[in-house]
C-alpha cells in the first residue's frame, strides 16, 4: 500500500510517496498508548504510529515506537521504511538530533531517505546543516531527484551566502534535466525572492512552461517580502487574466501589496473577485481586506467587509482585531474603544493584540479611567496575557500619557525582572516628556545601561530631549558620544534630537556640526538647525538655510518649519520676510496655517509696533483666535503703551482662562508703565481678590551631574541655609563696596 508522508514543508518542499511496505497486509488499528513492547506489530500499523506521533508533535510517542523498532526484527527494506518515518517523527517533534542518529541507523540510504533529513535540518533551523546533506548526499553517489532539488533550495534561504548556494542547486536543476517541472521552478523562485534577488526570481518564473496558483503566489508573495507592491499588483491581474483561480495566500499577498500602496481603488477591485470567487468570508482573506481598507484610509468599508461577514463570528477574532488596529492607526480612538466595548460584550477571544491596539487609542484619547478598567480586564483574565511584557509596555505607555506617572512607574517596579527594552524605553519617554521629571529620565538611562540593556533611537532621541530642556550640555556630550559608539548616531530621529539638543543647550556651533555632517537630512532635521538659529537670534541665517532648502526637490518644508522661520523673523525683526514665509506656506507649499503661525504673525507686527495692523490681522483672520493670539497681542501692548487695545486683549484671555494670572499681570504692568496708577491698583486687587498668584520663574544651575533649581525665596532647598549665608556675605561685600 502507497501513503503521502505525514509531513508539512514551507510553501514548495514536496516529499515523494512513501515506499510501499512488504509487511502484513491485514490492518491492526492501534492507538498510541496500547504500545506494548512485548508485541509485534506490521510495519504499516507502526509506520501509522509514527506518523499518528508527528501530527501530534509527540516525542515520547515517538521514542516509544523507537523503543520497539529497535528490539524487533525487521527485512532490511522495512527497518528502512521505519527509519525515514522515524526520523520525520523526531524531526517535527524538534529533536533533530536523535532525528540525525536514527539516519546514520538506516540500512540502504536511498533519495528519499535524504531528503527527509535535509528538509528536518531546515524545519529545525540548521539550513547550512541541510546543505550540507545536500552535498554529502551528491558525494555519495546519490541522485538527487525533484523533491531533493527543491528541499536543497529550501535550505539556502538562512545561510550566508545563500545566493551562491542557490545558484549551485539552481545549476543542479538544470543539468539534471528538472528544469521544466513546476513546482521545483517554484521553489527555486521563492528561495530567490526570500534572498533578496527577485530578478532572478522574476527570471526563473518567466521561464517556466507552466504556472500554477502556487508559482504565482509565491511570485506575488516575493514582491510583496521585497516592497514591489506595484508589481505584485500587476501580476495578480495577470494571473487572473490567464484564468488562474487565486488561492487563500494569493489574496492575502496582493491586499498587504494594496494596502502598502494606499490605493483604494485597487483594494474595491480585490474585494469584488474575492466576492465573486466566495473567498471574502474566509477568516483570513477577509481580515487581509480589512487591514487593507484601514491603511488605505477607507475605514468604513473596512467596517463593511467585517459586518457583512464577521460580526457575528464571536469564536476568531483576527477580523476584530484588524478592524480595532484600523481604528487605533487611524487616530479614531472613539470608534475603537467601542469596538473594544463590543468585543467584550459579544465574548470575542482578547489576546494580547487586542488589548494593546485598546490601550494605544484609549491613551491618545487620555482616558485615565478607561485604561484603569482594562487594567482590571487583564488582571482578572490572566491566561495568555499574563507575563507578556509587550502588554505591560502598552499599559506604562497608557498610563504615562494619561499623566499617571507614579502608577506607570508601580507598573513598571512590579514588572522589573521581565522588562525589556521597550519597557525602560517607554519609562525614559515618558520622564524625558514631563518638565517635572526630566531629571528622572537621566536617572532611568543610566539604570538601563548599568542593567545592560542596550539604547535604541528613542531611548537616545527621549534623553537627549532632556539633556535639551535641562540645558546639560555635558550630558549630552556623553549621549552623543554613546551614540557614535553604538551606531545610532545616523539614525534620522537621532541625528535631529542630536541639532535641537546642541542649540537649546547654547552650542550653536556644535548643532551646525552635526548638520553639515549629515548625509541626507530629512525635513526634521532642516527644521530643528532652522530653530536653532532663531532660539539664538540668528534670524538671517534661518533664512539663508531655508533658501536653501527650497532649492532641494525633497525634502519639503512642513507646518514646523514655517512655525521656526516666522519664530526666527519675530525675535529678528524681520517683518516684511515674516509675512512673504507666512505667505509661501499656502500659496507654494499647500500648508494650511494654524493657530500658532498666525500668533506668530501677530507677535512679528507687534514687536515693531505695528499694533493697528495687528489688530486687523487678528479681525481677519479664518479661524477664531485662541488665547494664544490675544496673549501676544497684549504683550506687544504692554511693551508699546496701547492701553485700550491692552485691555480688550487681557479681557479676550481671562474669557478663555479666567483664572490666568499672567494676562492681569501684563495688564496690570501696562497701567504702571503709562503712568495710571489708580488702574494698575485696580487689576492687583481682582487678582487679589481671586487669590490669584504670578507662577515664579525659575533658575537652575548644574554642579557635578545634578541638577538644582531654585525660585525667589526658595526654601525648599536642602542646601538653602549655606546658599543664604553666601548670599548675605556677597551682599555686605557689594554694599562695603558702594560705601
Amino acid at each position: 500500500m502507497s501513503s503521502s508522508v505525514g509531513i508539512s514543508f514551507p510553501l514548495t518542499i514536496k516529499l515523494p510517496e512513501t515506499p510501499s511496505s512488504t509487511g502484513t497486509s491485514s490492518q491492526i488499528k492501534l492507538k498510541p498508548q496500547e504500545i506494548s513492547i512485548s508485541s509485534s506489530y506490521p510495519v504499516t500499523s507502526l509506520t501509522e504510529l509514527l506518523r499518528d506521533a508527528a501530527d501530534k508533535n509527540s516525542l515520547q510517542k515517538t521514542k516509544s515506537i523507537h523503543g520497539i523498532v529497535t528490539k524487533s526484527h525487521f527485512t532490511s527494506k522495512s527497518l528502512t521504511l521505519l527509519l525515514n518515518q522515524m526520523v520525520i517523527a523526531y524531526s517535527k517533534t524538534s529533536d533533530f538530533g536523535s532525528a540525525r542518529q536514527v539516519f546514520d541507523e538506516i540500512p540502504h540510504k536511498s533519495v528519499f531517505s535524504w531528503t527527509v533529513l535535509i528538509v528536518g535540518a531546515t524545519e529545525n533551523g540548521f539550513h547550512r546543516d541541510g546543505f550540507g546533506y545536500f552535498v554529502e548526499m551528491l558525494c555519495c553517489g546519490v541522485s538527487p531527484d525533484e523533491y531533493a532539488l527543491s528541499a536543497a533550495a529550501q535550505a539556502c534561504t538562512c545561510c550566508l551566502d545563500g545566493v551562491t548556494l542557490c545558484e549551485m542547486v539552481h545549476a543542479q536543476v538544470v543539468i539534471r534535466g528538472f528544469s521544466s517541472l513546476t513546482f521545483v521552478n517554484t521553489s527555486l523562485l521563492s528561495v530567490y525572492a526570500k534572498l533578496g534577488r527577485v530578478g532572478d526570481s522574476r527570471k526563473v518564473f518567466s521561464s517556466m512552461e507552466s504556472r500554477n496558483e502556487v508559482s504565482w503566489n509565491a511570485m506575488i508573495s516575493g514582491f510583496v517580502s521585497n516592497g514591489f507592491y506595484s508589481e505584485a499588483y500587476v501580476s495578480f491581474s495577470r494571473m487572473l487574466e490567464e484564468g488562474i483561480r487565486p488561492n487563500v495566500p494569493c489574496f492575502i499577498s496582493v491586499s498587504k501589496a494594496i494596502g502598502k500602496l494606499g490605493d483604494a481603488e485597487k483594494g474595491r477591485y480585490i474585494t469584488r473577485v474575492a466576492l465573486e470567487m466566495g473567498v471574502q468570508p474566509n477568516i483570513h482573506v477577509g481580515t487581509a481586506l480589512i487591514d487593507m481598507f484601514a491603511k488605505c484610509g477607507c475605514l468604513t468599508e473596512a467596517r463593511s467587509v467585517f459586518e457583512s461577514s464577521f460580526s457575528g463570528c464571536g469564536g476568531v477574532n483576527l477580523p476584530w482585531n484588524a478592524l480595532l488596529s484600523g481604528y487605533t492607526s487611524s487616530r479614531e480612538g472613539e470608534e475603537a474603544v467601542l469596538l473594544f466595548l463590543r468585543m467584550c460584550r459579544n465574548d470575542v477571544k482578547r489576546d494580547v493584540y487586542t488589548y494593546c491596539s485598546a490601550l494605544n487609542s484609549i491613551a491618545d484619547m487620555k482616558s485615565l479611567e478607561y485604561v484603569k478598567q482594562v487594567h482590571g480586564m487583564i488582571v482578572k483574565g490572566g491566561g495568555e496575557t499574563t507575563g507578556v511584557m509587550s502588554l505591560f509596555n502598552a499599559l506604562m505607555d497608557a498610563y504615562a500619557k494619561c499623566g499617571e506617572l507614579g502608577a506607570m512607574r508601580k507598573l513598571f517596579d512590579v514588572t522589573r525582572e521581565e522588562a525589556n527594552q521597550i519597557s525602560w524605553t517607554t519609562l525614559v519617554t515618558a520622564y524625558s516628556q514631563s518638565s517635572e521629571w526630566e531629571e528622572e529620565a537621566l536617572s532611568v538611562f543610566s539604570q538601563m545601561r548599568e542593567t545592560g540593556f542596550q539604547p535604541n533611537q528613542i531611548t537616545f532621541s527621549s534623553v537627549l530631549a532632556s539633556c535639551a530642556s535641562l540645558c546639560f550640555l555635558e550630558y549630552g556630550q556623553q549621549v552623543h558620544s554613546l551614540t557614535l559608539k553604538t551606531g545610532f548616531a545616523t539614525d534620522k530621529c537621532v541625528e535631529s534630537a542630536l541639532i535641537d539638543m546642541y542649540a537649546k543647550c547654547g552650542s550653536v556651533r556644535d548643532a551646525i556640526k552635526v548638520f553639515e555632517s549629515l548625509k541626507d537630512p530629512d525635513v526634521v532635521s532642516w527644521t530643528a538647525m532652522i530653530s536653532g538659529y532663531a532660539q539664538h537670534g540668528m534670524a538671517k541665517d534661518a533664512l539663508r538655510l531655508f533658501r536653501k532648502m527650497e532649492e532641494l526637490v525633497f525634502p519639503k518644508p512642513n507646518s514646523v518649519t514655517f512655525l521656526c522661520l516666522l519664530f526666527a523673523c519675530s525675535h529678528g525683526g524681520l517683518v516684511d520676510e515674516g509675512l512673504r514665509c507666512f505667505h509661501l506656506m499656502e500659496d507654494k507649499y499647500g500648508l494650511v496655517p494654524e493657530i500658532e503661525h498666525y500668533a506668530c504673525v501677530v507677535d512679528i507686527l507687534g514687536r515693531v509696533g505695528r499694533l493697528s495692523e495687528a489688530w486687523e490681522f487678528i479681525t481677519k483672520m479664518p479661524i477664531e483666535p485662541d488665547v494664544k493670539v490675544w496673549s501676544t497681542l497684549l504683550g506687544a501692548c504692554r511693551v508699546h503703551g496701547d492701553i485700550q487695545l491692552a485691555k480688550i486683549a487681557a479681557r479676550k484671555v481671562v474669557c478663555y482662562n479666567p483664572e490666568d494670572s499672567a494676562a492681569l499681570v501684563l495688564l496690570s504692568n501696562a497701567y504702571r508703565e503709562a503712568g495710571n496708577v489708580e488702574a494698575e491698583l485696580s487689576v492687583r486687587n481682582v487678582m487679589n481678590s481671586q487669590a490669584m498668584r504670578k507662577e515664579p520663574g525659575l533658575s537652575w544651575i548644574t554642579i557635578g551631574g545634578q541638577i538644582h533649581k531654585f525660585c525667589s525665596g526658595d526654601q525648599h532647598h536642602p542646601q538653602k541655609d549655606d546658599i543664604y549665608r553666601v548670599l548675605n556675605d556677597l551682599m555686605e561685600k557689594i554694599k562695603s563696596k558702594k560705601h
